[in-house]
């Protein structure tokens, strides 16, 4: 999806806001050097894991255009909360005070882990994350800037140019050097989309990502699979608010090997699905991928 002309111009107004004052509430935005320390990154209450966890699957970063005009490395300290499946449910600065805070918490927050353990066991815990950045210092900034676009116009309240700057963002996203985390892109797609009313799927792009689908549920080999989930990557790029879409792409990658990305499919499905029985099937499906049981992943996730 192109973003439409007529709304670069109150975008383009908000962008300059963005410029000269901080934007409240906005995940990916700087955050100002603090004034006192961090909260340190505490153990939960309980027992203490033999192992701590260690992330697994990483995701980038992403950087809007002032991040890159010093082009400074810089090491941001995070604190994440991981549960027993490896998935981060909360993360926060820990040490920082750097232009990159919020995209490494970002960054983070989408990363997937080896949980802690105890005799073998996994257990929930806190774990303290040194995230080094190194901006693409060769990268010219992406034009229109359609990162920093997305974050003030959600500042502004209008939440129908964030969304069009967030997929157009999501349209560059794996493919311009400063854009390498679609993960929170996404995030932030569904929530505007829950919020203020999802656009229709175009009519094309439903019927190719059903039909893949159909297919999908009488072929279950690797390379057909593979195929597959190149199509929904094409509707969730079209779409990516197409809530079912997450849900098949999660098939189709977990019957090709691909894990990781079944695994934060299954996640954006939990963030725009409401129906409880879905969601529970959901939990189910998370924990069978985590733990690599695939096959009971699909037998769960294939259910209508």
């Amino acid at each position: 999806m192109n973003l439409p002309g007529p709304r670069l111009v109150p975008v383009a107004l908000a962008l300059l806001f963005l410029l000269i004052a901080p934007v409240a509430g906005a995940r990916l935005t700087y955050k100002a050097k603090p004034t006192g320390p961090e909260p340190a990154c505490a153990p939960l209450p309980g027992p203490s894991p033999d192992t701590p966890a260690r992330p697994r699957d990483r995701v980038g970063l992403n950087f809007t255009a002032p991040m890159l005009v010093s082009a400074d490395s810089a090491v941001v300290h995070v604190c994440a909360l991981v549960d027993t499946l490896g998935i981060v449910r909360q993360a926060r600065v820990e040490r920082g005070g750097t232009p990159y805070d919020s995209a490494a918490v970002d960054a983070v927050h989408w990363w997937w882990f080896e949980p802690a353990r105890r005799a073998g066991r996994p257990l929930a815990s806190r774990v303290s994350v040194a995230v080094t950045v190194h901006p693409p210092v060769n990268a010219d900034p992406i034009t229109p800037d359609v990162l920093a676009m997305a974050l003030a116009a959600e500042a502004q309240g209008q939440s129908r140019d964030a969304l069009d700057a967030w997929t157009g963002a999501l349209e560059r996203a794996g493919i311009h050097p400063t854009l390498g985390n679609e993960w929170v892109m996404r995030e932030r797609i569904l929530r505007l989309a829950a919020a203020s009313g999802a656009p229709p799927v175009p009519i094309d792009v439903k019927a190719s990502a059903q039909t893949a689908y159909q297919r999908m549920l009488r072929d279950i080999s690797r390379a057909t699979n593979e195929d597959l989930a190149k199509i929904f990557d094409r509707a969730l790029i079209d779409a990516p608010w197409y809530v079912d879409a997450y849900r098949w792409r999660a098939c189709a990658r977990a019957a090709s090997g691909q894990r990781s990305g079944a695994l934060r499919d299954l996640l954006c499905y939990e963030i725009a699905t409401r129906d409880s029985a879905a969601l529970a099937t959901t939990d189910r499906a998370l924990a069978e991928l985590a733990t690599g049981d695939t096959l009971a992943a699909l037998t769960l996730l294939k259910r209508e």
